[in-house]
């Protein structure tokens, strides 16, 4: 383990004249912190630049829209706030500042101003400075690199999605889902007390990319929990079918977000363990060229929205007969942009999301 090396190297160590004498990238951190160090490390931070649908569509963006549209891209997924990490590391939340505009990875960061925990009362340390910091906690720090505006077709509205949402009016923030509380611990090997700990798995669509069995199954459980947390299947008796309503209940944002393009959520519905109506309501966004359906951005001149926005529903009437199930059925990444992008070999690593499975029965 990187972190379990480095820390039998350097120890926590106490301040030198330099903010953090231990160094400010992830495995340093990991030294002194490392059940976060470990969660973090199997995360979609740490492997924001590692992700092979990334890398495929990297080489796309550049042909299409240029070489600033590829910058672009991996300005956020790869900040290099500091040039140890690959992806998102510790520094890029707990050393940010503020930011210049709440989009696009306009993101301030700063270690030489401490670092920051999400705590009013912030513990002194003797391996770096320590602060308070409001931002940490903040959905502006997220929104930061979940508003995009661009390159091009690209439209991520996270954060806009979330202010407009019962989430926000009730004081829920982004770390409320994706950071859920992980109980009591000392939060570092030099820590005195326990304190509150919040998950750093990040949890949200993606796959942990090459992660082993064990792992790639766990990830696959929080992320069917987290979905279905989420969203609410409803199924009403109606004649001669069922009346099939999805509802975003839970999420302070549309549901897919993100890169909603790559994602899809739809219905089945089924009979006797076989599907009768294949698709019958679907979430996600289309891009589209003209009025055909394309699998990338790079391929489409606009994008139909198919999102469910936040508090939210979507209903469909389904002829049917005989008692039926109703399956919500999730999955990251389209099979269409598997093959656009000449990656069907990862399908076995994106598990399909048994999200919700409902009884009815149509009504005579």
């Amino acid at each position: 383990m990187r972190a379990l090396a480095l820390a039998l190297l350097v120890g926590c160590a106490p301040p030198a004249d330099e903010p953090l004498p231990l160094g400010s990238d992830a495995a340093s951190c990991g030294s002194c912190h490392e059940d976060h160090f470990d969660q973090w490390e199997g995360s979609p931070h740490a492997n924001a630049s590692r992700s092979p649908i990334l890398a495929a569509l990297l080489p796309e963006v550049e042909a299409e829209w240029g070489a600033l549209a590829r910058d672009t891209c991996e300005g956020c997924h790869a900040p290099a706030h500091d040039p140890g990490d690959d992806g998102i590391g510790c520094v890029s939340c707990h050393a940010a500042t503020g930011n210049h505009e709440e989009r696009d990875g306009a993101l301030v960061v700063d270690p030489s101003a401490g670092i920051a925990g999400p705590f009013a009362d912030a513990a002194p340390s003797p391996a770096h400075r320590t602060r308070s910091g409001a931002f940490l906690a903040s959905p502006s720090l997220c929104g930061t690199c979940h508003e995009l505006t661009g390159p091009n077709l690209v439209n991520e509205p996270t954060l806009t999605e979330y202010r407009a949402s019962p989430a926000a009016a009730e004081g829920r923030t982004c770390a409320s889902c994706h950071l859920p509380a992980d109980g009591e611990r000392l939060l570092s090997s030099d820590a005195s007390a326990p304190r509150a700990t919040r998950s750093h798995r990040f949890v949200g669509f993606d796959p942990p990319w090459g992660a082993p069995e064990d792992v790639a199954a766990a990830a696959a459980e929080r992320t069917r929990r987290l979905l279905a947390e989420a969203l609410e299947l409803r199924v009403e008796r109606a004649e001669g079918g069922v009346t099939v309503t999805v509802a975003n209940v839970g999420a302070g944002h549309s549901v897919p977000t993100g890169a909603t393009f790559l994602r899809e959520l739809w219905v089945d519905v089924e009979l006797d363990g076989a599907v009768i109506a294949e698709r019958v309501l679907e979430l996600g966004d289309q891009p589209m060229h003209g009025e055909r359906p394309v699998a990338l951005l790079t391929q489409a001149d606009h994008v139909t929205g198919g999102s469910l926005e936040a508090g939210g529903s979507r209903s469909v009437f389904v002829p049917a007969e005989g008692p039926v199930e109703v399956v919500l059925r999730g999955r990251a990444i389209r099979g269409a942009v598997l093959d656009a992008l000449d990656l069907r070999a990862l399908e076995p690593q994106i598990p399909t999301h048994e999200v919700h499975r409902v009884s009815g029965a149509p009504t005579p």
